[in-house]
């Protein structure tokens, strides 16, 4: 819960009460969990709806990252600063990026400094948050592009500068703050992404401090945290099958599957956050992964709607289009739409 508690901890930075924000978002229990688990998108989406709602200041993701320091994102921390150059700290930042969070997230670098043999040219660095909030993942998405730049000018020792940054939220009526805080040359708003460009002098940088051999420790542990969480757990297997069947029967909640598997509520909450998700992310998840498979046997709109538990299918066919912004599309083959 380590990206938890710097988000926590930055929005209370920007003259905001981090603790209250996370009682009211529901989070005071995650606060206290294993520091290496993963973050559930939906929490931090709610940590974010409702630092907007009480602020218009469009500095306010890369204000928040400005209260990033070293190791407060502990293993990540730690991989990308034991890379040769600074072109393959974000490239580890999007192979092992799952260890954050649950969130299809969109990072990345493009250009000629992925492959080091080619002729150098400047790089791309995509970050783009999606919970399915566009204005969320605006300012998420900011906030993330700026933690992982002033990552990118510790561990090099330099001040680095982007060429161009682009984000995806609206031109503000004043904009120079921004630009001014990314020490960028060049600043766009209304991107479809939201990007920062980097001189290929830049991204040869070497890493003054790296050690390769712990490197390559640190990676290989990473990996395995990461295969870890992906293998779902025989209770997390039953879990899974009681909501399935609770969908089906319409009376699904929280209690109810609780009682299903002999735990009281709260106790249930506890296991939910030691798999690093939560009631809501789960249901959605088992609903997503069920209507996959209904529609690809063949099954109509309405009796997958009925099934899962929604109320129509013009409910069903609004989750539809959520997961296909989110993630891959769900479609059901050789259906009319």
């Amino acid at each position: 819960m380590s990206a938890l508690r710097l988000l926590v901890a930055g929005l209370e930075g920007t003259s905001g009460d981090g603790a209250v924000l996370a009682r009211r978002a529901g989070l005071t229990g995650l606060m206290s969990a294993d520091m290496d688990a993963r973050v559930p998108t939906d929490c931090l989406s709610r940590l974010w709806r409702l630092r907007l709602g009480a602020s218009d200041d469009p500095c306010l993701g890369v204000k928040a990252a400005g209260h990033w320091r070293f190791g407060r994102l502990r293993l990540m921390d730690y991989l990308v600063a034991n890379v040769p150059t600074l072109a393959e700290v974000f490239t580890v930042t999007e192979r092992y990026s799952a260890l954050l969070n649950t969130a299809p997230n969109k990072i990345g670098l493009a250009g000629d400094a992925r492959n080091p043999g080619s002729p150098g040219g400047p790089g791309t660095v995509t970050y783009q948050i999606r919970s399915g909030d566009p204005e969320v993942d605006a300012m998420a998405s900011q906030y993330a592009l700026a933690t992982v730049l002033f990552r990118a000018r510790y561990v090099t020792g330099r001040e680095i500068r982007p060429l161009h940054v682009g984000l995806t939220s609206c031109a503000p009526a004043h904009h120079r703050e921004l630009a001014v805080r990314f020490g960028a040359r060049r600043l766009d708003f209304d991107a479809d992404a939201t990007t920062m460009t980097l001189a290929a002098d830049d991204l040869s940088l070497p890493l003054p401090d790296a050690d390769a051999r712990l490197g390559a420790v640190l990676r290989q542990h990473a990996a395995d945290v990461i295969a870890a969480q992906a293998v779902p757990s025989p209770w997390a297997d039953r879990l899974r099958q009681v909501i399935t069947a609770q969908l089906a029967d319409g009376g699904l909640s929280l209690p109810v599957v609780a009682r299903a598997l002999a735990l009281s509520p709260r106790s249930l909450q506890r296991r939910l956050t030691e798999e690093g998700t939560t009631w809501r992310d789960l249901v959605d998840t088992v609903r997503r992964d069920r209507a996959t498979a209904l529609l690809a046997r063949g099954a109509s709109r309405k009796e997958v709607a009925a099934r899962l538990g929604f109320g129509d299918t013009r409910a069903l066919r609004g989750a539809l289009r959520r997961w296909h912004t989110n993630g891959a599309p769900v479609r059901s083959p050789g259906r009319p739409r």
